[in-house]
């Protein structure tokens, strides 16, 4: 992928994994289009803000879920609803949200018990993207709920592809999404910076769990 006119190389690193991965959740395998909704998980992560960003530059709508210390920078990436998931039940506010009707999309990386709220959450015909299990890789749930839904739940991973197929995503991204760093609809949201002798500390950074966008590894100067 070429480094978008305006963006340093060193921070267009933060930009591939995380856009071509929400990119391929929401838009290619979601079918997120403007005008409809979807519901993305971690807002405040790197897929997250990169979610953010993408639903609102083709004109959809979005709610994320995160923690308290998060929701405003949530809110300035474009966020239209913005749940503290330790305070308020996420099925609940999307219920009110979309009057009962769900949303088009979900993006979820958290796994474990969302998976029934993420049903309760999805429209009919509706599609859940489980792109990640941060939370738990077990997950049970009432069939009953997911049936008269019509919805599809699909689990994906960008790593374990054929070749061939990363290679057309990251075309298609190329192609679609890179403009948009260039008009200025989109940029890669970069927490912090470390030096890869302070990698241990750039990893207890990340455990703590307090990173807005990517923690990036400066490799050499």
């Amino acid at each position: 992928m070429d480094v978008p006119a305006g963006v340093a190389l060193a921070d267009a690193a933060a930009i591939p994994e995380v856009f071509i991965t929400a990119y391929d959740a929401l838009v290619v395998q979601g079918g997120l289009t403007s005008g409809r909704r979807c519901l993305v998980h971690a807002g405040a992560s790197g897929v997250g803000t990169a979610a953010i960003q993408l639903a609102k530059a083709i004109g959809a709508r979005i709610a994320v879920t995160c923690s308290e210390a998060k929701v405003e920078a949530c809110r300035e990436l474009g966020a239209d609803v913005v749940i503290d998931y330790r305070v308020d039940d996420f099925a609940e506010v999307v219920a009110s949200w979309t009057n009962d009707t769900g949303v088009d999309v979900v993006l979820d990386v958290i796994g474990g018990e969302y998976l029934t709220r993420n049903i309760a959450s999805v429209r009919v015909g509706g599609r859940i993207i489980q792109v990640g299990v941060m939370g738990s890789s077990t997950a049970t749930f009432p069939l009953g709920m997911l049936l008269p839904k019509r919805a599809a739940l699909v689990g994906t991973v960008l790593r374990s592809r054929p070749l061939e197929q990363k290679i057309a995503i990251t075309q298609r991204v190329a192609a679609e999404v890179l403009p948009m760093f260039e008009s200025g609809q989109l940029r890669p949201v970069i927490d912090s910076r470390y030096d890869l002798s302070d990698i241990a500390d750039a990893h207890r950074y990340m455990a703590s769990n307090a990173n807005v966008g990517k923690i990036m590894i400066d490799v050499a100067r």
